[in-house]
């Protein structure tokens, strides 16, 4: 609509992304501040776990690798069973009541996952049962009798984090989601970038308080500073954001019917590729880093609090870098092209991992430059690649196919935990993070070689 006097009336626009009608600034203010929080929940895991198995839990660290590996892994078949189809949920119901259901379902599976030893020993878990069970999720049934004096409290754990998946799912999805509605394909770069500043900006936090307050207050203490932003987040949910979904149509979309999208653009293909084997750079990092802390600190007899603040300064090193390169990166995505910034920041992230794989030990400053490294990968690959599919997807169908993308997160998190605690435990720490390195750039290669028909299409 024309202005006085015949003059369109100024753009309005937050952090470079024009508002649409009915939303304002406010709106994507509170959209930002639960991007920050949820973020927060996701990175949390990788800090406390370590700590809360050592010292609340009581595992023998000959099997940390194993034991952070499945927990993690346990948050990500929640992902994979369910995150497609609340994706394609989200399309009919809308984004911010399942945003809300995942705050609420968070602190409550916070609480249980902090409390797990206590919950075991009121519930009465044997300790004979609950070995044979967690030996044999951790792919050593015949080891069983060593898993049995902490193995009430563990399988607890393992329930809780897997709730914790679920929970989850219900947020960081919609957010994601959220983002593109709120944004037209000539901002979608800087859309993406804002969910990442979000997220890296929550990693920093993370990653610099928690592990003070675990080094003064103990683990259980953070986790009940978790519990308590849940209910925060669960409030500017409800009060304060916004929906801007598609208008909707007789026709509901299912998840399925991504399937013939998928075969018929490359473009999709490409970033569904990218999400599974890039996004698992940061939770790869995260458990492992610090599981490796943690199992040094043993050897040498550092309290698990101290090696976990000195394990978790490369990860604040990382935070930083993606917290500040995701601007730049949303701008190169939009100005430089998707593929060419998906390109080189994968590189990056590659050969950080590389590096991890030769450092001496968790706390070496070669760790400080590979994390850095990967800051770059995280946030040129996650918002390059999410650009890409909310291009090659019809915007009815953003939700379902977003869903699809994050559905990759825990099919890659899955292999690369699952062969990597193995080789935590059995060959070294490094050699973990070889093999994410390795994968990235095996990708790269292939990515490389099919970058012509992805430009050309998504050109059209």
């Amino acid at each position: 609509m024309d202005g006085i006097d015949g003059v369109a009336p100024k753009e309005m626009k937050f952090a470079g992304i024009a508002m649409p009608a009915g939303i304002s600034k406010a709106n994507f203010t509170f959209l930002f501040i639960n991007t920050f929080l949820m973020g927060m929940f996701m990175t949390v895991p990788s800090v406390i776990q370590p700590a809360l198995m050592s010292d609340v839990v009581g595992i023998d660290q000959s099997f940390a690798g194993s034991i952070n590996s499945f927990l993690q892994n346990m948050s990500q078949v929640a992902t994979l069973a369910l995150v497609a189809a609340v994706g394609a949920l989200s399309d009919r119901l809308g984004r911010k009541r399942l945003v809300f259901a995942g705050f609420v379902m968070a602190g409550a599976c916070y609480f249980m996952f902090g409390n797990a030893g206590a919950i075991a020993a009121r519930l009465g878990i044997p300790n004979g049962a609950a070995g044979r069970i967690c030996a044999a999720l951790s792919f050593m049934p015949g080891r069983a009798a060593e898993f049995a004096p902490f193995a009430p409290g563990l399988l607890v754990s393992y329930a809780a984090r897997l709730l914790i998946g679920v929970a989850l799912i219900l947020g960081y999805p919609q957010l994601i989601a959220m983002w593109g509605d709120y944004s037209s394909g000539k901002d979608r770069g800087k859309a993406m970038a804002m969910y990442g500043t979000g997220v890296g900006l929550a990693a920093i936090i993370v990653f610099g308080v928690f592990g003070g307050i675990l080094r003064r207050s103990g683990v259980v203490s953070a986790i009940m500073s978790i519990v308590a932003l849940a209910a925060v987040g669960g409030l500017v949910a409800l009060a304060f954001q916004k929906d801007h979904m598609p208008e909707k149509t007789a026709e509901r979309h299912r998840f399925r019917e991504i399937l013939p999208l998928l075969r018929g653009s490359r473009a999709l293909r490409a970033s569904y590729i990218c999400a599974m084997v890039t996004r698992a750079d940061i939770i790869v990092l995260g458990t492992y880093l610090v599981a490796w802390g943690v199992k040094a600190a043993s050897d040498s007899g550092m309290a698990a609090g101290t090696a976990t603040m000195l394990a978790t300064i490369p990860m604040m090193i990382e935070g930083g870098v993606a917290l500040v390169a995701f601007p730049i990166i949303g701008m190169l995505t939009d100005r430089w092209g998707r593929v060419q910034t998906i390109l080189a920041t994968v590189l990056s992230g590659g050969v950080g991992m590389c590096l991890l794989a030769f450092a001496p030990t968790p706390f070496s400053p070669v760790c400080f430059l590979a994390a850095a490294l990967i800051g770059i990968g995280q946030a040129g690959s996650f918002a390059g690649s999410n650009a890409l599919a909310i291009d090659a997807s019809p915007k009815a169908m953003m939700g379902a196919v977003l869903g699809g993308v994050n559905t990759m997160q825990p099919i890659g998190v899955l292999l690369f935990l699952g062969l990597g605690g193995y080789l935590f435990d059995k060959v070294s720490p490094g050699s973990a993070f070889l093999l994410k390195g390795g994968a990235s750039l095996a990708f790269l290669a292939w990515f490389f070689v099919a970058r012509k028909p992805i430009i050309e299409e998504i050109r059209k």
